[in-house]
């Protein structure tokens, strides 16, 4: 089985667990920095995953406002396989659990175990210019919603 890491991004720090094989957990939960140190970090992991079970390691992590964009661009630029999970779509899986457990762990827990299920689809890839514009709309209605 396909080795897959769960990422659950907050703010400067994210939380990760790995695992070998579906519930088969890879070492412990460890935070992840958002920064050089912290990608090179998770890079070794993915390295040691692959080495180890001899498969491409994948990434699962949740679209988490635009915190999870330097993640996204870490992974992109080293050419990790990752998805990218709807929070509303992570919240609904989660939902069929009879324990309502809420923990970054848990978190990084479940997004592995929706890949393993089959409930995660590949993103769609947007252009630079896109997010670009994006990022346009969003000043404008803000800067608009200021003045009225």
């Amino acid at each position: 089985m396909q080795p897959v890491v769960g990422i659950d991004v907050a703010k400067g720090v994210s939380v990760i667990q790995a695992f070998i094989g579906r519930e088969k957990p890879f070492g412990r939960m460890e935070k992840l920095h958002h920064g050089p140190e912290g990608f090179e970090q998770l890079g070794e992991l993915l390295g040691t995953l692959k080495h180890k079970s001899g498969v491409e390691p994948v990434v699962v992590l949740e679209a988490t406002g635009h915190y999870h964009r330097s993640l996204v661009g870490y992974l992109k630029r080293s050419g990790w396989t990752h998805y990218i999970v709807n929070p509303l779509q992570a919240k609904r899986s989660k939902g069929t659990q009879l324990r309502k457990v809420k923990t970054d762990a848990a978190d990084a827990w479940h997004l592995a175990e929706m890949y393993y299920r089959g409930d995660v689809k590949a993103h769609r890839e947007w252009e630079e210019t896109y997010t670009e514009l994006q990022h346009l709309t969003r000043q404008h209605e803000f800067v608009t919603a200021m003045y009225v």
